[in-house]
């Protein structure tokens, strides 16, 4: 039998010592609390799932913060009431215009982000859109932007079709952000967006958000941005789609 060579021995060592290094790396890892979503975050991708069987809603409507955590705050105003008076802004145009949601919320409740996902992924919809305000401390900053998972094939094109309806809100384009870190976007079984519509932090978007008026034209270019996105990746589920 004819003995491996010293080069050969070399590289089976020198392969060996870097998986126990692997192994000993990922071992503690673990031990101190990250999750494989946390060690491997490419492997966490939202794409749109096959139909599943039975009754699903096509969109589930997230309302950002709730009960205790209420998000940003400017004053008396608490971003928590701002996205929950839009969310359900939102569902009443989806309610007449028969598309199928589940609100995670619909009053000041608190719904940590883990049941977010998990309510999201057992519904098993085709969309996940979740409504936030931006805060910051530079009062300057102002404007309206689509965050998305970058590790999703579809999630910028998504971000993009709704960001060109939130355009005409009249605010800052602050255009697509890629964010794959954020929990509702990586965890979610399928594609999510998540906007954040004006900064609290800025007299101008203040005062706009606080609006009723300009609470019900948000929900308008929202649903109008779902209906777009079902236009091109889910039809058959939306038979309103938006027209210009």
């Amino acid at each position: 039998m004819k003995r491996p060579s010293e080069r050969s021995l070399r590289i089976l060592i020198a392969l060996l010592s870097i998986a126990i290094i692997l192994l000993s790396v990922f071992t503690f890892l673990v031990k101190n609390g990250f999750s494989i979503k946390d060690i491997f975050p490419k492997a966490i991708v939202s794409e749109f799932s096959a139909q599943p069987e039975g009754p699903a809603p096509a969109v589930i409507i997230d309302a950002g913060h709730g009960g205790w955590e209420p998000g940003a705050i400017n004053g008396s105003i608490q971003e928590k009431e701002v996205t929950l008076a839009i969310a359900l802004e939102v569902e009443k145009i989806l309610k007449e215009k028969d598309i199928s949601y589940f609100m995670i919320r619909n009053d000041d409740t608190y719904v940590s982000l883990e049941d977010r996902i998990k309510i999201a992924n057992e519904k098993a919809c085709r969309l996940f859109v979740s409504i936030h305000n931006n805060s910051y401390t530079d009062p300057a900053q102002r404007g309206v932007l689509t965050a998305y998972n970058p590790y999703s094939d579809t999630g910028k094109d998504i971000a993009g079709i709704m960001q060109s309806r939130l355009e005409n809100l009249g605010m800052r384009n602050r255009e697509l952000m890629p964010r794959p870190n954020l929990y509702v976007l990586r965890y979610t079984s399928m594609p999510s967006i998540l906007l954040e519509i004006g900064f609290l932090s800025n007299k101008k978007d203040l005062k706009l958000l606080t609006d009723g008026d300009f609470q019900q034209k948000c929900a308008q270019q929202i649903v109008l941005g779902i209906e777009d996105i079902a236009a091109k990746y889910f039809p058959d589920e939306v038979k309103n789609s938006a027209k210009d």
